[in-house]
């Protein structure tokens, strides 16, 4: 797939909500064509509650009480 790359002033892209480090500083444009197949429209989430179920593991669900203690337990068991 074919890009355009360019450095430039970062003034030139005021429109872009830059973070403040890019800001006054050239910055390399890199412009790659989209193809409509990826742009994807997402629906607005009304209630986050249960938006990562899909990826839930069922088998997994009697240990997360304690999931945290145990995850603790393991990184500070040396110290």
């Amino acid at each position: 797939m074919e890009c355009v790359r360019q450095i430039i002033d970062s003034k030139l892209l005021d429109g872009l909500n830059l973070p403040n480090y890019m800001r006054n500083r050239k910055v390399e444009v890199i412009i790659i064509p989209a193809d409509e197949a990826d742009i994807k429209q997402k629906k607005p989430v009304e209630n986050l509650m249960g938006i990562l179920h899909e990826y839930a593991d069922p088998k997994l669900i009697h240990s997360e009480k304690d999931a945290w203690i145990k995850a603790m337990v393991e990184k500070h068991a040396d110290c």
